[in-house]
């Protein structure tokens, strides 16, 4: 168990580090309203991750079983990335001065912690990976208990990996280097998620 449990944690870490929408959102909520804002982010993906995770290991694969609706979730979650995208590049254009301390309280907490849990519960190859994980790396015959605690070790892995991210755009030091350039590293961020999202759409 302990191989499987090392195996796991190198696998799923690896998969972490590819960057992607989670990704992505984290540093773009980090950056545009401090940690507090990109936790909030982070604690909507870890949820997504959760219902993910459960239904990976209870083998509810709706998803791999049924073509049309992988696409109709794969086109919604497209379309929602394209939407935090836009949304974002429409921010950044209200915006006259460089974000404040009171700016980034005024950031609405819910809609952090909604972008976050959409962006990942709207990813339709998640449970498929998460389908992969538990059906070659995990024995068939493994306990459910046994599985729930293989669980938990990707959950508790992704909540603190994003947090390793959200700790480092939040550091004062590098956030007041990235102050000077915010604008651009936000129109990025925001372009990447829409671009993201109209590959998604289209392939």
């Amino acid at each position: 168990m302990v191989k499987i449990a090392a195996t796991l944690f190198i696998v799923w870490t690896l998969l972490l580090l590819t960057p992607g929408p989670d990704f992505i959102l984290v540093m773009k909520n980090t950056i545009s309203g401090g940690y507090k804002n990109g936790f909030l982010t982070i604690l909507g993906i870890t949820t997504g991750i959760v219902i993910h995770t459960l239904t990976a290991i209870f083998g509810i694969c709706i998803l791999s079983q049924n073509p049309i609706l992988f696409k109709i979730v794969k086109a919604a979650g497209s379309l929602y990335l394209i939407y935090i995208g836009i949304s974002g590049l429409y921010q950044i254009k209200k915006q006259q001065k460089s974000f404040s301390i009171e700016k980034q309280e005024a950031i609405p907490a819910k809609k952090s912690f909604r972008e976050g849990f959409f962006c990942n519960l709207l990813n339709p190859k998640l449970p498929l990976i998460l389908l992969g994980i538990f059906t070659q790396l995990i024995p068939p015959q493994t306990p459910a208990g046994v599985k729930i605690l293989f669980g938990m070790e990707i959950v508790v892995t992704s909540f603190l990996m994003w947090n390793m991210v959200s700790l480092f755009f939040g550091n004062k030091q590098i956030f007041n280097k990235l102050t000077k350039l915010e604008k651009e590293i936000l129109f990025m961020a925001n372009l990447t998620l829409i671009l993201l999202g109209t590959y998604e759409l289209t392939f």
